[in-house]
């Protein structure tokens, strides 16, 4: 427009920016505070590290918001770039460049918070090799991000200072590279335990769901290829206006990341709370069977291997929640349990996935699941 009216210049969406930039960071700090509490109630064996990773995951993503916070509609963003001061242009382009570095260190530290949540759920060794290769993967990707945004003008004033003598990448095709790697990043991650869900010896249903859980990081993915069809806003001559969808979509990723690594591990004890807040169920955790009353112990990964030359073994299932459960004549069974997600199986595959020594007791017709 080669004369823009002033209605035209009047025109904001910084309104929008400011809700969309403040709405995930409640959301985030919520999400990973149950996840602490879910880790650190009694019984559990507190932070691991992808609980750690998932932290710095959610600070990073916070910092995300409000440099978008600070350097965005205060600076420009949101209005057209004609009603905007030219030196407070020079300021939103800096906070653009720190907003970038948050970026990449808010997905990535995402995506590596959920495959060291793999790593310690499924022990399966080669499952694990490849869970390590794409990290790797993700790491050195978030090198190369940082990498090219350091360098991504010579010098690195030209970025924000368009007086300064110098010259920069295509900002347009940096920006989708970047997407695109992101984009099939999440798909294979997310897509990466559903092989060891579908040999589990449990129901259909229950694959299902377990899939499902695992799996609802594809929500994420929808963000991600919704934000790929916006980065050609970054070319725009109006960049202030026409960036908007795309500032908004990166910081609702990193949230929609956050929401999806935590649900594994909060949903089963925040369900526990709200069956027994609206009294739907009882929040007692021991049975009474013939041989007295039996306390239960929690299984991660390995443990049960620990367990050999047991003398008898039976199951017992509790109807409230449909879990079934092993225990020996002795007075301690065993829920087996990993990383906060309780999975039914059948003897023969928890022998067979954990290489357990034990001595196992066929189950009755009425005890098979």
């Amino acid at each position: 427009m080669t004369d823009p009216t002033s209605e035209y210049l009047a025109q904001s969406k910084t309104l929008d920016l400011n809700v969309c930039y403040s709405i995930p960071i409640p959301l985030e700090i919520l999400s990973t505070s149950l996840r602490l509490w879910a880790e650190l109630r009694p019984g559990r064996n507190g932070l691991a590290f992808d609980d750690l990773l998932m932290v710095w995951a959610t600070a990073v993503s916070i910092g995300l918001c409000i440099s978008g916070l600070v350097y965005g509609p205060p600076y420009g963003m949101g209005r057209h770039i004609g009603a905007v001061d030219k030196e407070d242009l020079k300021t939103f382009m800096m906070g653009d460049y720190i907003f970038s570095h948050f970026y990449d260190f808010a997905i990535a530290s995402t995506k590596l918070s959920v495959l060291a949540l793999y790593y310690r759920v499924f022990p399966k060794p080669v499952f694990r090799r490849v869970v390590i290769l794409t990290a790797v993967f993700v790491f050195l990707w978030l090198a190369t991000m940082e990498f090219v945004l350091g360098f991504q003008c010579r010098p690195i004033l030209r970025f924000w200072d368009p007086d300064v003598d110098g010259d920069c990448f295509n900002l347009v095709a940096f920006s989708y590279f970047t997407n695109i790697t992101n984009l099939v990043t999440d798909l294979w991650i997310f897509v990466l335990p559903l092989p060891i869900i579908m040999r589990l010896h449990v129901s259909r249903n229950k694959k299902i769901g377990l899939s499902l859980l695992f799996s609802v990081g594809l929500a994420t993915c929808t963000v991600s290829a919704v934000r790929l069809s916006v980065v050609v806003s970054q070319g725009s001559d109006d960049f202030t206006w026409a960036g908007v969808p795309l500032g908004i979509l990166s910081v609702w990723e990193p949230l929609g990341g956050i929401l999806c690594a935590n649900l594994p591990i909060s949903y089963k004890p925040l369900s526990a709370a709200f069956r027994k807040a609206t009294g739907q169920s009882s929040s007692e955790r021991s049975h009474q069977t013939p041989t007295g009353w039996r306390s239960w112990s929690r299984l991660e990964n390995f443990p049960i291997a620990r367990q050999k030359k047991a003398p008898h073994f039976g199951v017992s299932t509790d109807n409230e929640t449909n879990t079934s459960y092993i225990y020996t004549d002795t007075g301690h069974p065993s829920e087996l349990e990993m990383g906060g997600i309780v999975v039914e199986r059948s003897f023969s595959q928890v022998e067979s996935y954990t290489n357990a020594d034990v001595d196992v007791a066929p189950p009755s017709a009425r005890d098979r699941w």
